[in-house]
């Protein structure tokens, strides 16, 4: 094997003394350790700056960081000022995302009766219903109104009262959004179609203490085959609604008419029933 000529005069001593097998392996050793690549340079390497990248991981230019936070705060400023579009307009969420002639009024003090509501809201137009949101627990109103209007011109004036001072409290009032991904409490919706052959309905809203004995007196001038109580699994205790099966249609109707009647302190919910068979 050939030696290098830089490498003699270390490898002839080592030769002479130990043997070639030795001086062999020595000049390989010397040979390997010259030919290694020498270690980079960490001040060159740490001194290098670090590009700066967007959050899809493209390198952003230098100058670049204040200029999109600057269009940042720019998008958030302009679609705040954007106003909004007159219900049922549909503008950017669909036709159906609004409910032409209903908006929703919130923050309102616990103790606003009924008849101050529609004292506040009739000026903008007939209502056609009202709807009070209260607590399942002790059926007290919980500030929360919704109000269908008889005309779509009716329900934008009633926008006009959003900020409007009640007690000590400022109340909201807005278009009432079609949420179609979550599924609202079906008070709050567009009562249901009746079902061919439909003789039952639903009796909502109810007090804790109502008998099926109030249920038939509420009801006295239909004629019922049923009352049918909705109880709470583990306290026993009514869930605050029933179902009442009537004899014929014509009774159906009657108990119909009664919807948002008050009954033991309390507005009904009546609407035609839902069957749960497919």
């Amino acid at each position: 094997m050939c030696i290098r000529n830089r490498k003699k005069s270390t490898i002839e001593p080592f030769k002479k003394e130990h043997g070639g097998g030795a001086a062999l392996a020595l000049a390989l050793a010397l040979v390997m350790a010259s030919d290694e690549p020498k270690p980079a340079n960490k001040d060159k390497k740490n001194k290098r700056k670090k590009v700066k990248k967007d959050k899809w991981g493209q390198p952003l230019p230098p100058e670049s960081e204040e200029r999109e936070a600057e269009e940042l705060l720019e998008t958030v400023k302009t679609a705040a000022a954007e106003p909004e579009t007159a219900p049922g307009s549909g503008a950017g969420r669909g036709e159906d995302s609004y409910e032409a002639n209903k908006v929703v009024a919130s923050g309102m003090p616990y103790s606003t009766t009924e008849e101050e509501i529609r004292e506040m809201f009739e000026q903008c137009g007939p209502i056609f219903q009202l709807q009070l949101s209260r607590f399942p627990d002790s059926g007290n109103f919980r500030g929360l109104a919704f109000i269908t209007f008889e005309s779509e011109s009716a329900a934008i004036s009633a926008l006009s009262l959003d900020g409007t001072k009640m007690g000590d409290r400022f109340v909201r009032v807005e278009k009432c959004r079609v949420d179609q991904k979550r599924k609202r409490k079906a008070e709050f919706l567009a009562d249901p179609e009746k079902a061919k052959g439909c003789l039952s309905a639903y009796v909502g809203n109810l007090s804790w203490n109502v008998t099926e004995d109030d249920i038939i007196e509420c009801f006295n001038t239909s004629k019922i085959s049923s009352v049918r109580f909705a109880f709470d699994k583990i306290t026993g205790k009514s869930r605050g609604f029933c179902h009442v099966d009537f004899e014929d249609d014509e009774s159906l109707e009657k108990a119909i008419q009664k919807n948002q009647t008050e009954f033991h302190g309390r507005p009904m919910k009546i609407a035609y029933a839902v069957s749960n068979r497919s």
